[in-house]
Parts: structure tokens; sequence; C-alpha cells
């Protein structure tokens, strides 16, 4: 079982370091985007194998109907929904996530899975999206790996916090640390990891399309709702439209995809999700 803290983060228990991880288990916090939380599970089950051992979702006390789909997926297997009443925002829900899997330390195939953050709007296009991402892991000897941009808020290159790859017996730990409540959880987490030298490899998650990550999803619903009693209503006002990374091509192909969706699902609801889910 995983060591846990007084304030009740569960972190990952030393493991063989001879023994590699294996497979992923898919991490996303979700607050009011049903159906971007929707299409995101739709494209892992439409494009990964047996890479994706099981999808871990938070959600934030969301009030749009996502609830009832995530929960119809728990039911049938297609993911383990960790429910909050209240909004805790997407850096303590992803720690939230994260102590869930390390309180298990090992999946149902006896293995430690690398574990995949994602953000709730992104959808995944290419079925070696998983196998690439841990093959680029494995051979930089990687312990956390995503794409690099310039983050022109902290003026330095950060990972960006969409998409990233962690194998928790090495970056899932006390000296490092839980995901924090401001705006930035991801860089701030992949700077704790630099300080205690974590190895850290980037990889073109969006550059070579593995994944399409619309943009500012969260943000966008927050600013559509005039949600003034979030914190982030600020931060939203400015941030809320979707940006696809500014790849090349990545809105013709998420068009596609969301064609592709919306034949599948038809009205999207939880039969009709579970349903697409299970249709290879």
């Amino acid at each position: 079982m995983s060591a846990q803290d007084r304030g009740g983060t569960s972190w990952w228990p030393s493991t063989d370091s001879s023994i590699e991880p294996s497979g992923v288990v898919v991490v996303t916090v979700n607050y009011n985007t049903k159906r971007l939380v929707s299409m995101l599970r739709w494209s892992l089950y439409r494009f990964l194998g047996s890479e994706l051992r099981s999808v871990v979702v938070v959600d934030n006390g969301s009030s749009d109907g996502s609830t009832e789909i995530l929960q119809a997926c728990a039911r049938t297997g297609l993911c383990e929904l960790i429910p909050n009443g209240t909004n805790r925002y997407h850096g303590p829900g992803i720690s939230q996530a994260l102590s869930h899997c390390a309180s298990r330390s090992t999946d149902a195939h006896g293995d430690r899975p690398w574990l995949w953050l994602l953000d709730s709007d992104c959808v995944v296009a290419r079925p070696d999206a998983a196998t690439a991402a841990i093959s680029a892991a494995r051979a930089a000897g990687a312990a956390l790996l995503g794409e690099a941009a310039w983050n022109r808020w902290h003026e330095d290159v950060r990972l960006c916090g969409y998409s990233l790859l962690i194998d928790p017996d090495r970056a899932w730990q006390p000296a490092i640390g839980p995901f924090g409540e401001g705006g930035d959880p991801v860089g701030d987490f992949e700077q704790s990891c630099r300080r205690v030298q974590v190895p850290i490899a980037t990889f073109p998650f969006t550059a070579n399309g593995f994944i399409v990550p619309l943009g500012r999803g969260t943000l966008a619903g927050v600013y559509e709702r005039r949600e003034v009693s979030n914190v982030f209503f600020g931060w939203a006002k400015g941030r809320h439209e979707p940006h696809f990374q500014q790849v090349s091509e990545a809105q013709a192909r998420y068009s596609a995809l969301l064609e592709e969706f919306d034949e599948a699902v038809r009205d999207l609801g939880p039969e009709q999700l579970v349903s697409a889910c299970r249709r290879k």
C-alpha cells in the first residue's frame, strides 16, 4: 500500500526500480464539460488498444449532466469515477486522482502503469499515441514526459499542461508534493520535479498529431456561464477562446473527429456514450 501524509494524499510506494511501468491509466479532471469529457472518453476507446488499462475521472461537482454520463461509464467499467460535491479545482483534482491510483499501486494486470494526465478538452487522434509516448519516455529514461512550449506568463519554456505522462514511482512522491491550487498546477509540479532532479523529456503530443487539445475548454464554460464566483473567472475573461495549441491542421482534424463522435453517439446521453465506447 502507498504511504499517506496527514493531508490525506497517498504517495506511490517504493518499488523495484528494475521493473519498468507498463500500459497507461488515463487521468482527467472534469468540471461542467459534459460534451468534451465524453468525446475524450470516446477517443480513448476509439483509438487505444490494450495499452489503456483504465480511466480515472475526478468530477468537480458538475451540474451540466456530466455526472450522469460518467456514472453510466463507471457502472459499465469504462471509467473509475471520483465525484466531488463541490469544485475543488484542477490541481487538487489531479492530486485526488493520483492518490486514488497510488492507493492501488498496481493495476489489474499486476503491473505498475504509467499515468497519463489529459485535460478534459483533449481527444486522442492516433492509435499509437500511448505506445509512442511510452517508448519515448523509456528511451530517454524519463519519469515525466510532456510537450514543451514557451510560457509567456512565466517567460520560460515549460511542459504544456494538457498532456503529461508520469512514472508515478519516481514522480509522485512527498519530496515533490501535490499539484497546487493556482492557475498553473502542472507547471508548478514540473518545477518541483526539476528541483529534485526527476528526469524529464519532451514529446510532440500535438505537433505530430497524437492528440488534439481544443484549448481552454473549461475556461470557456466558466466564461459563458458568467461564473463570477469561480476563482478563475478573471483569468477566463481573457483566455477562453480555443487555440488548438496553434498547430497547423489541428482544427481540421478536431472537426473530423467531432463529426465521427456525433455520428457515433447521436443525441449525447449515458447509454449512447457507453455504446459508442464499446464499439471498436
